[in-house]
């Protein structure tokens, strides 16, 4: 039932195909349902990207994927607030070197996960 609410969210938020010339980067798609990551552990390629789809009608302002990071810091990548029902690339994961990284929302703390670039 999970992935079919899921499945009827993306037909609402995914643009329409637009031909493009030339290769079209490798997308990962990671969505929020109801507050909560749907993994909490997400692996791509070097070079992958993130697009960052926030299917949760309950969000308030809505929710972002951004790189774990001490205060004062500038995460290395970050989607920025992603408001219910849209989505938006994740900037930076596609130069991120192999590796481990922490990410959260960073409106809801209790929101986090692991991505992994390999």
């Amino acid at each position: 039932m999970l992935l079919a609410a899921f499945a009827a969210v993306m037909m609402l938020v995914a643009p329409a195909p637009v031909p493009i010339a030339g290769p079209v980067p490798e997308h990962h798609v990671f969505a929020v349902l109801r507050d909560y990551f749907p993994s909490g552990s997400v692996s791509i390629k070097q070079g992958e990207s993130i697009r960052f789809v926030d299917a949760d009608p309950t969000a308030g302002p809505g929710h972002t994927l951004t790189e774990t990071v001490p205060e004062g810091v500038t995460p290395k990548f970050d989607s920025d607030v992603v408001p219910p029902g849209t989505f938006r690339d994740v900037a930076n994961v596609e130069s991120l070197p192999p590796g481990t990284y922490s990410f959260n929302c960073r409106i809801h703390a209790g929101l986090k996960g692991t991505l992994t670039v390999g």
